[in-house]
């Protein structure tokens, strides 16, 4: 059977992972949930594997990667007010010449200049208000973020164009945009606005654009295109604001995917085609500003489209999820599979052997850009992939049906590494040049913010 019940709660014990409860009803509620755990055995990973020499090989071989990887921090400001915070967030694109890769793996000792020069990166750091702070011209916490949001988009720029720029070309053809420098923002910002008292908040479509900012008709709030993502919706004046960091970390993270996309699109086509991209996690957004992954979808789209125009492979495009459910499984199968192999997983797979749920709503239709496969690789690795969904309602959960599903999982093989479990070269220096560490990291962020606020610097 595809769910596992059972004393769960008396298995969590025992693993150490909750306390002992001597309450018996507590105990038997608890006792009453069950959990999806598949036996290996009962999925049909045979029936559903394709050998990596039968799959399409069009395009061609990547010679850089270029990898992208978010982290961020919370840090309180102030020992005696420990719920005053200030969040922080780094994005990292990092590119990786896999020449100097090869060149190296050929040699017997490595030489450590030239591995200094097989990547480059670029490191953006955002600094954003939290719990208990306001900018001086803003009167709460929500409104200084909102203000903070917009003046980050407007003034932060990628290979020379503003993220604001960036945004409003990535959602050039979604409803939202009302025309090159106008957003369509449907929900009022101020949560103390009368449309947004009673059991449902009013749509109000108010029309904002780059410079000329829209009012809100019922309390007269200034709008800013940037609300139309939402993430002010997270933000509270007095506790911790991480899932509000996060939701915007996301929309910075795939943010910076497109605007290398359309900027190589523009600039350098035929590089693009040498250029692979890795997203450290799915393809997808989650949160607030989820709307976000049907426009990026249609960015990926016309920039593979142009490619083909003037004559060029579309780039390789993947996500390499590290953790979740999708990852638990394909831990559980990895034995299952022969190696060389990627699993097709279907709406009805995922949710019969993967996830709970029905079958009523598309696996990941309000979030995900990228549709998931697990790979496991020659030397026996497994990883949980997503690549980009096809377009025109092709069936996406088909490898078969992907041009680049071939060069994308031998490019996967061809820079994994042993560093991390499942992880690959790319994804890992991204990781290390983006991560704040968590405890070092947040110490230092926490006696900067002191130093920077108690001498009243911005």
């Amino acid at each position: 059977m595809p769910y596992e019940s059972g004393n769960t709660y008396e298995t969590a014990q025992r693993l150490g992972h909750v306390p002992i409860i001597e309450n018996k009803l507590v105990q038997e509620e608890l006792d009453g949930f069950s959990t999806k755990e598949v036996d290996p055995d009962e999925a049909p990973i045979e029936d559903n594997s394709y050998a990596l020499e039968d799959l399409p090989n069009e395009g061609i071989d990547p010679s850089y990667f270029l990898s992208i990887d978010g982290s961020l921090q919370e840090v309180p400001t102030n020992d005696d007010y420990p719920s005053n915070r200030i969040g922080f967030v780094q994005i990292a694109a990092v590119l990786t010449k896999l020449d100097l890769l090869d060149e190296q793996e050929a040699e017997r000792f490595v030489d450590p200049a030239r591995v200094e020069e097989i990547d480059d990166s670029s490191l953006q750091d955002i600094v954003l208000p939290s719990s208990n702070y306001i900018r001086d011209d803003a009167e709460t916490t929500v409104e200084s973020w909102r203000k903070h949001i917009y003046d980050t988009f407007k003034t932060r720029e990628i290979e020379g164009r503003s993220l604001l720029d960036i945004y409003l070309d990535v959602i050039q053809a979604d409803p939202r945009l009302i025309d090159e420098n106008t957003v369509d923002v449907y929900r009022c910002p101020n949560p103390d606005c009368p449309a947004n008292t009673g059991e449902r908040r009013s749509e109000l479509h108010i029309h904002t654009s780059v410079d000329d900012f829209g009012h809100c008709p019922k309390c007269d709030t200034e709008v800013y295109p940037t609300d139309a993502l939402r993430t002010h919706e997270r933000v509270s004046e007095s506790q911790s604001n991480r899932t509000a960091i996060s939701d915007i970390m996301q929309v910075f993270e795939h943010l910076t995917l497109c605007a290398y996309l359309l900027y190589l699109s523009e600039e350098n086509p035929e590089r693009l085609s040498r250029v692979g991209f890795i997203i450290d996690g799915p393809l997808a957004i989650y949160g607030t500003g989820s709307f976000l992954h049907k426009p990026i979808l249609q960015t990926i789209a016309r920039v593979s489209n142009r490619q083909k125009e003037l004559g060029y492979a579309p780039p390789i495009i993947v996500g390499i999820e590290k953790s979740g459910q999708l990852k638990d499984h394909a831990d559980q199968i990895r034995d299952k599979m022969e190696p060389g192999t990627v699993l097709k997983m279907d709406n009805e797979y995922i949710y019969k052997y993967v996830k709970t749920g029905t079958t009523d709503d598309e696996y990941g239709v309000r979030e995900h850009y990228g549709w998931p496969f697990i790979y496991r690789t020659r030397s026996g690795r497994v990883f949980m992939l997503k690549v980009p969904k096809l377009p025109n309602g092709e069936e996406k959960y088909d490898p078969m049906n992907y041009p680049l599903m071939r060069k994308t999982l031998e490019s996967i093989s061809k820079v994994e590494t042993a560093l991390y479990d499942d992880a690959t070269i790319p994804v890992t220096l991204a990781h290390q040049r983006a991560s704040i560490p968590l405890k070092t990291g947040s110490k230092v962020l926490e006696l900067f913010s002191k130093g920077v606020l108690n001498n009243g610097s911005s």
